[in-house]
């Protein structure tokens, strides 16, 4: 029988992808004509949100903000180097385009998040503020002002979201 910091997780876990689930159903509904389901979508989402949240604050799994980029780092280089390739070789195995696809631009978004984390921990002490934006597209992360392209799918400037 599991504990209850394992029955947190598993439910911060459940309330997680319930959040993202909602956001693809609200989009759908959206593009199909009914913005009403679609909020409603949105609503629900925000409400697991708050659920995911409230669980993850009694796990115990937030340090300090150098130990929380040192995490943050560590978990970013394993799906870069790990996770994202043993992905990639399956989907080549069988040989399914959007999948390669998808996994190759995840990878080297990834890759780019953890040179941001370790760039983040050598300039902790700074105060200098950079502004960065975020790819609509593959979840590239690009800091300092916002790319004429994409360096990672050749988006264009306008998928970007200035994140503050």
């Amino acid at each position: 029988m599991a504990n209850t910091k394992e029955n947190l997780y598993q439910a911060f876990i459940g309330e997680a992808k319930a959040y993202f689930r909602l956001l693809a159903f609200a989009k759908k509904a959206g593009e199909e004509g009914y913005p009403q389901i679609a909020s409603l979508f949105r609503a629900v989402a925000e409400a697991e949100k708050v659920h995911a949240m409230n669980g993850f604050a009694h796990l115990d799994r937030v340090g300090t903000t150098e130990e929380n980029l040192k995490t943050s780092f560590e978990k970013e280089t394993f799906v870069n180097e790990v996770a994202y390739p043993e992905f990639l070789k399956q989907a080549w195995a069988e040989n399914l385009k959007d999948a390669i696809w998808t996994f190759t631009k995840a990878r080297n978004a990834e890759e780019r998040h953890a040179k941001l984390y370790k760039f983040a921990l050598t300039e902790m002490a700074s105060d200098q503020r950079t502004k960065y934006y975020v790819c609509g597209n593959c979840g590239w992360v690009e800091d300092g002002r916002r790319p004429e392209q994409c360096p990672n799918c050749q988006s264009p400037p306008e998928v970007f979201n200035e994140i503050v």
